[in-house]
């Protein structure tokens, strides 16, 4: 009986059907990931947090603040124009740029950490005098600064393996393992500060040969043949000066009501908000992790003019998003008194400022990624003001309300600024990217 080939409707259908299998894998694997990451940070903040007592799991969480913008800093603004130049170049067949790319990235990244660590080492004994008030912060600070560096490392072969289209495993080297780790060392008899700060250096000293070792035995093939891009990729260090001061800004709107909170109230108050600004920043995983999947579907379609495409990137991660983050705001609003309890802080004192921080969420998850939407399309500058804007904003917030209403000023102001936020970039998105009709 002869072979019947198939219609050509069926070959175009085929690898249509094949190609959101592999994206609809990729996406749980990533998911599963950051599931990974949560339970893994849940486990380790609510540990820590009997382990070390009050005053000791504050001052843990003072020290992760100062890394979280130290490191941003250090970082130069690098991460989104790493996943974009190596997703871009490699839309267009251009291997040995994407390389160049990201080793000009690593290597600038490595340096200004090193820099960064020497200068916080040496600001400790200083910092924790008049700043925290307490001199007993300044080896915490030391630590801190050995993390930099290495934290850094993890961090940049993290996105190169985002814009190869490793999303799941940038995420695991950048997010899951290191909580894991350390929460692992935690068990195993890390349970004085100091020993848990080395023990989370190790941790991320680990993903960093992981993830340089994904990276290195990566196949960075032509995906796609050589042909001429749709528009010109601006150069690295470009984008990279205007998204340092929005990478920066953002993370010191982590950072801020926490500082802030540390000037005006006990350690314990801060443990308090730390630990509900981390249970309600599981709904921030969630929308991370589904961004670093659409990041390179982004660059790529953007480099290539095609808005069909991007559109459709754009739609599918903002329905997956909702259909992900709002039952588990639900959730986490209303089993908050049971899981502020395992955490080890009073369902009376911590539910109100977990309510008040999923509000936040929840605008940031009704309009995701489109931070991530304008950075790989390389609208850096509209980022930048938005980014200024919050920044003055939370400061204002932040000395506002703080101390008069503790905690609950310090997420009221929180939530202020991440719901500005999304409408700004919604808004943005909408005006910078009208081709999308977003």
């Amino acid at each position: 009986m002869p072979f019947d080939p198939p219609p050509a409707a069926a070959r175009i259908v085929r690898p249509n059907v094949l190609a959101w299998l592999d994206h609809a894998r990729a996406m749980s694997v990533s998911l599963g990931t950051r599931g990974l990451e949560a339970a893994a940070k849940f486990g380790l903040y609510a540990l820590a947090a009997r382990m070390l007592g009050g005053h000791d799991s504050g001052r843990f969480f003072l020290a992760l603040g100062v890394i979280q913008i130290v490191s941003t800093v250090a970082r130069l603004g690098m991460e989104k124009p790493i996943t974009r130049h190596v997703a871009a170049e490699l839309a267009v067949g251009d291997v040995q740029a994407a390389r160049q790319a990201a080793l000009t990235a690593g290597g600038s990244v490595l340096i200004a950490s090193l820099v960064a660590a020497v200068l916080l080492a040496a600001a400790a004994p200083l910092m924790a005098r008049h700043w925290t008030g307490q001199a007993d912060m300044a080896l915490p600070l030391m630590l801190a600064a050995l993390i930099i560096p290495i934290q850094n490392m993890a961090f940049v072969v993290a996105y190169v393996l985002i814009g190869l289209e490793r999303g799941a495993a940038g995420q695991m080297v950048m997010n899951a393992l290191p909580p894991v780790l350390s929460l692992i060392a935690l068990c195993l008899g890390a349970n004085s500060l100091e020993g848990l700060l080395l023990a989370y250096a190790g941790s991320f000293g680990i993903c960093a040969l992981v993830g340089a070792g994904l990276v290195v035995t990566t196949r960075w093939s032509h995906r796609h043949p050589q042909i001429a891009p749709g528009t010109a990729l601006p150069g690295l260090w470009r984008g990279a000066r205007r998204l340092m001061v929005v990478d920066v800004i953002q993370a010191a709107l982590i950072t801020i009501p926490v500082l802030v909170l540390g000037v005006f109230a006990a350690p314990e108050a801060v443990s308090v908000f730390s630990l509900c600004n981390r249970l309600a920043m599981l709904v921030t995983i969630v929308v991370l992790s589904l961004g670093a999947m659409s990041a390179p579907r982004f660059a790529r379609h953007h480099r290539l003019q095609d808005w069909p495409a991007l559109r459709a990137a754009a739609i599918d991660n903002r329905r997956v998003t909702v259909a992900l983050c709002l039952p588990l705001i639900a959730v986490l609003g209303l089993g908050a008194g049971p899981l502020l309890i395992l955490l080890g802080v009073s369902a009376e004192q911590g539910t109100p400022v977990l309510l008040i921080l999923l509000l936040g969420q929840l605008a940031y998850c009704l309009f995701p990624s489109r931070d991530l939407l304008l950075a790989m399309a390389g609208e850096e500058r509209i980022l930048r003001l938005i980014s200024l804007m919050q920044l003055v904003g939370c400061v204002t917030l932040c000395f506002a309300l703080t101390p008069a209403l503790g905690a609950v000023g310090a997420a009221s102001a929180s939530t202020c600024i991440w719901i500005g936020g999304a409408l700004a970039v919604n808004a943005a998105a909408r005006r910078r990217l009208p081709q999308l009709d977003l």
